[in-house]
């Protein structure tokens, strides 16, 4: 039954000589992933952040989504002002589809109302693959509408973004895929990326306990056409320079997500799996990984480390 629902909506969807999708992945993470959702958010950590983060989507459905991004960020101190670059690629398949997305980010912070106020810009590279080796069209296998050879196309996309960040809290928005583009795969289909909007927020919450902190993040993800929300809470506990923490994220009417990890020094891992709250049931849910690398860089300078940016949230 999953395969045959799979297969009647790729065959829908492939019928369409114009295909339009919300392009972006949601990652459960997406709270350590700032300069994925925000170009502003390049350089927020003050430190060279690098991470990997590997979604499966759907578990147990034929040709469900996988996504896989790796990215970098840093402050730059070569120039006067407060600069921030970061660097990205996004490998997203899903059934016979697999799209790619590699990105380049930059942003200026300065300083205001005891924080910083950061503005950033995005350029990018999408390429949409379609391949229909493991189509079987049955009788209509000659159908024009349905390459017979796998077909691909590229475009150029931009996107931008503002964030203000404080000791205590951050918070931003961002339009990603502006120029709205469209690419060619063959000559009879077409991929329509939509512009994409984002929106976070996130805060540390106080207590007398010095080795338990709490820090609660919100996220929200819209073309206008669909919606999701996600608020979460996370709990860390400090034990001989170790930091163990873990949390919960609930996204109104699509699903509950549990995760936990470790820092330890400069790296951290964490695993969140979400679970739906539709029918499609517990045991179908999303993988998450997340491996991240932390620290101190200045190749432009002597001496000391020294960055104008403020670290909050790690």
């Amino acid at each position: 039954m999953k395969k045959l629902l799979y297969i009647t909506a790729v065959l829908l969807l492939c019928a369409l000589s114009k295909v339009s999708a919300q392009y972006d992945v949601h990652f459960s993470h997406y709270w350590k992933m700032q300069n994925f959702y925000n170009p502003a958010g390049a350089g927020a950590t003050g430190k060279l952040h690098a991470f990997a983060a590997y979604s499966n989507q759907l578990t147990g459905f034929e040709g469900n989504p996988k996504s896989m991004l790796i990215n970098a960020d840093m402050p730059l101190s070569m120039f006067k002002g407060d600069h921030s670059i970061g660097v990205g690629i996004l490998n997203d398949e899903i059934g016979m589809f697999t799209n790619q997305h590699l990105f380049l980010n930059y942003s200026y912070a300065m300083k205001l109302f005891g924080g910083k106020l950061a503005i950033g810009a995005q350029l990018g590279m999408l390429n949409a693959k379609l391949d229909p080796k493991d189509l079987n069209l049955g009788e209509n296998k000659d159908d024009p509408a349905f390459p017979s050879s796998a077909v691909d196309g590229n475009k150029f996309d931009f996107g931008a973004g503002i964030m203000f960040r404080h000791k205590h809290f951050y918070t931003g928005i961002s339009a990603l895929h502006i120029n709205a583009p469209l690419i060619e795969l063959g000559q009879s289909n077409q991929f329509q990326v939509d512009p994409f909007f984002n929106f976070m927020a996130g805060g540390n919450i106080k207590l007398k306990n010095p080795l338990i902190t709490i820090q609660s993040y919100m996220q929200i993800m819209t073309d206008f056409v669909s919606w999701r929300t996600d608020l979460t809470a996370k709990g860390n506990y400090t034990y001989n320079n170790k930091r163990f923490f873990g949390g919960v994220t609930y996204s109104y009417d699509t699903s509950v997500t549990l995760f936990a990890g470790i820092d330890l020094m400069n790296i951290t891992v964490s695993y969140a799996y979400e679970i739906f709250t539709s029918g499609i049931g517990a045991q179908n849910g999303n993988h998450d990984i997340y491996l991240g690398y932390d620290i101190e860089l200045d190749l432009f300078k002597k001496g000391k480390n020294k960055h104008n940016s403020i670290r909050i949230l790690k």
